[in-house]
């Protein structure tokens, strides 16, 4: 390639970089009114997600039932079932354990959402006591998917899974 070919070729990604740079630029600075909008439009959703998130780790042997209405409260369609068939044995396991759970979500992402349906990434934090740990808690970290769908105006967890 002659020194001509060269400088062109320079040129030219001077000019791609510092069209690039602008568009970065431009790009931060209405990133923030994009971001708002995406925040209003998702809010609802991601509110529902980081209650059901949790609702479902908050443990406490000495009352469960106000902490599995609460989940039910939030759920629809099979993992509604699914965990409404499981509160004898969430009950029966806290109380033999004596078991407890403190969540705290730490962040939380929306994913795909269209007006009916949402995906939302939950990472949570839950400090834990039972008889295993010995009355000392042990903070365990969860990754949470959870699939929303909207019924009656109200985003609902129709699916909630443990993810890596």
């Amino acid at each position: 390639m002659g020194v001509r070919a060269r400088s062109w070729v320079a040129g030219g990604l001077a000019v791609v970089l510092v069209g690039l740079l602008v568009a970065i630029g431009l790009v931060v600075t209405s990133r923030d009114s994009v971001d708002a909008e995406l925040t209003a439009a998702q809010q609802d959703v991601a509110a529902a997600a980081r209650a059901e998130a949790l609702a479902f780790l908050t443990v406490d042997h000495q009352d469960m039932d106000p902490l599995i209405d609460a989940v039910l409260a939030g759920a629809t369609g099979e993992f509604a079932e699914q965990y409404e068939s499981q509160r004898e044995t969430l009950t029966r396991e806290a109380v033999r354990t004596e078991a407890t759970s403190v969540p705290e979500v730490v962040a939380l992402g929306v994913g795909d959402q269209d007006a009916d349906s949402a995906t939302v990434l939950v990472a949570a934090n839950s400090t834990v006591t039972n008889t295993g740990t010995g009355g000392e808690g042990q903070v365990r970290y969860y990754r949470l998917r959870l699939e929303l769908v909207r019924e009656d105006d109200r985003w609902l967890t129709d699916n909630l899974q443990f993810v890596r």
